[in-house]
């Protein structure tokens, strides 16, 4: 039933989706964890496992490659970014 929202496509994903999957928060000066979505969309550092990933960003919801320019820092890619507002950190996504 995907296909009625949009969602026709199956997404890439150039890493281990079921991994402990993080991005470093500047506002929070911490890492938190995100689902693999917000992940291949992030352009700020992100890390599985605790072990830094360099891979390829993608724009939310897309298997379109993002060129990144250091002008685009630290938010979630997408066609229109207004879902760049919905990433928020849950209590319990703490590290301590």
């Amino acid at each position: 039933m995907s296909e009625k929202t949009g969602n026709t496509e199956k997404m890439r994903y150039d890493f281990q989706t079921a991994s402990n999957l993080e991005i470093f928060l500047p506002i929070k000066a911490d890492w938190y964890r995100v689902t693999s979505r917000q992940f291949r969309s992030w352009t700020g550092k992100r890390r599985i496992n605790e072990v830094d990933y360099n891979g390829p960003v993608y724009l939310y919801g897309m298997n379109k490659r993002v060129n990144l320019t250091p002008a685009i820092k630290d938010m979630i890619v997408g066609y229109d970014n207004n879902h760049n507002n919905t990433l928020a950190v849950r209590q319990f996504d703490r590290k301590r």
